[in-house]
C-alpha cells in the first residue's frame, strides 16, 4: 500500500475557489485530477432520473423548465459543442456511467505512474453514500470552507444566470434552492461539517480545513503548508499556470457535464481559464453591493454560521 498513489479528496460547499484550487492541482507533479465524480453519481440518481420525487410539484416545475429550455435551438447547439468538445478528449466519461459503486472501483484502482491523486466534490454528493469512498488505498481529506455570506449571494447569482442559460433571471425571480431542487442548498454547510466530524473520528484524524478565501487573498502562504501536510514537494511554479482550458479538458478525469459544461457558462469559466489565485474583491464575510440579502439566503446564511464558525476556527492558518 505504500507504493499506491496518495487519494487526495476535497470535500467543499460551492463557490469556495475550489476549481481554481483543482486547476492549480493539474500542474502539480505526478498529479491526476477526478472533478467530481460523485456528483456526476448524484445528478444521475436525482436530476437524470425520470422516477425521482416524481409527482413533486417543485421537481415537475423544474423538469417542465427543463423540456421548454430544450426545445430552444440555441441551447441544444449549446449541448451539441459541450459534446462536440467531449468526443476529442479519451479522459472523460460518459454521465451515464457514474455510479457511486463504479466511481469507488475507479478510485481503488492502481495509478501506477503518478503520487497523487486528487478528487474535488461537494460534500452532499456523498454524505449519503459514505461506503462508495474508496478502501484499502492511502487517503486523506481536505475540507474548503467560505464565509456563508461570500457562498450564498455568489450562488444565488450563479444559479439565476445559469438555470436556462439562455433565459436568466431577476435577482428577486430567482430563489437560491428551489430553482435547482435536486441541490440541498439549505444544508450545504451542515452536511459539510457532519461529512468533517466523520472524516475525522473514522478516516483521517488530521483533515485539514482550509478557507477559500484565505487560499485567494493569500496562496503563496497557504499553499506550502498545505503541500506539507499532504506530502507534495512545493514549487514556486505552483501559483501560476497556464490560461488555456484544453489542458483541463484534456486532463480531468469525469463527465462533460461537470468538466466542460460548466465552464461553458460563468459557473466555472474563470476558474477553468485562470491563471493564478485571483485575490478576493472583497472583505471576508461581505458580497458585493448588488447582490442583495433576500430571505431564504438570510435564513440559510443563519443556519450555516455555527458550522462554518467551528470549523474555521479549526482552518489551516
Amino acid at each position: 500500500m505504500s507504493n499506491e498513489a496518495l487519494r487526495i479528496f476535497t470535500w467543499i460547499v460551492p463557490r469556495v475557489n475550489s476549481t481554481a484550487l483543482t486547476k492549480c492541482m493539474t500542474f502539480v507533479d505526478d498529479t491526476v485530477v477526478w472533478f467530481e465524480p460523485y456528483v456526476s453519481c448524484h445528478l444521475n440518481e436525482t436530476y437524470y432520473n425520470p422516477e425521482w420525487k416524481k409527482g413533486d410539484p417543485l421537481v415537475e416545475k423544474m423538469k417542465e423548465g427543463t423540456l421548454k429550455a430544450m426545445k430552444n435551438p440555441k441551447v441544444g447547439e449549446f449541448f451539441g459543442g459541450v459534446m462536440a468538445e467531449a468526443a476529442q478528449h479519451d479522459n472523460l466519461i460518459a454521465q451515464e456511467n457514474f455510479t457511486h459503486q463504479w466511481v469507488k472501483e475507479q478510485l481503488e484502482s492502481p495509478e501506477s505512474e503518478k503520487r497523487f491523486i486528487f478528487i474535488k466534490d461537494p460534500a452532499y454528493a456523498i454524505f449519503d453514500h459514505l461506503d462508495s469512498l474508496p478502501e484499502n488505498v492511502p487517503t486523506r481529506h481536505i475540507f474548503l470552507i467560505r464565509h456563508p455570506r461570500e457562498v450564498y449571494t455568489s450562488y444565488k447569482n450563479i444559479a439565476r444566470n445559469n438555470i436556462g442559460v439562455f433565459t436568466p433571471k431577476s435577482w428577486d425571480e430567482c430563489h437560491a434552492a428551489k430553482d435547482m431542487y435536486y441541490i440541498p442548498v439549505p444544508e450545504f454547510y451542515q452536511i459539510q461539517h457532519k461529512l468533517w466530524k466523520h472524516v475525522q473520528e473514522n478516516l483521517d484524524t488530521d483533515a485539514i480545513v482550509i478557507d477559500g478565501h484565505d487560499l485567494a487573498k493569500e496562496p503563496e502562504a497557504i499553499l506550502p503548508k498545505l503541500f506539507e501536510k499532504l506530502g507534495i514537494p512545493f514549487k514556486e511554479s505552483y501559483l501560476k499556470w497556464p490560461a488555456d482550458p484544453e489542458t483541463v479538458y484534456s486532463s480531468w478525469r469525469g463527465s462533460p457535464i461537470t468538466v466542460i459544461l460548466p465552464s461553458y457558462t460563468d459557473l466555472t469559466s474563470r476558474a477553468v481559464s485562470c491563471t493564478q489565485f485571483e485575490a478576493p474583491m472583497n472583505p471576508r464575510g461581505t458580497h458585493r453591493p448588488e447582490w442583495r440579502i433576500t430571505d431564504e439566503i438570510k435564513e440559510y446564511i443563519e443556519g450555516a454560521m455555527p458550522f462554518y464558525e467551528e470549523m474555521y476556527a479549526n482552518r489551516l492558518t
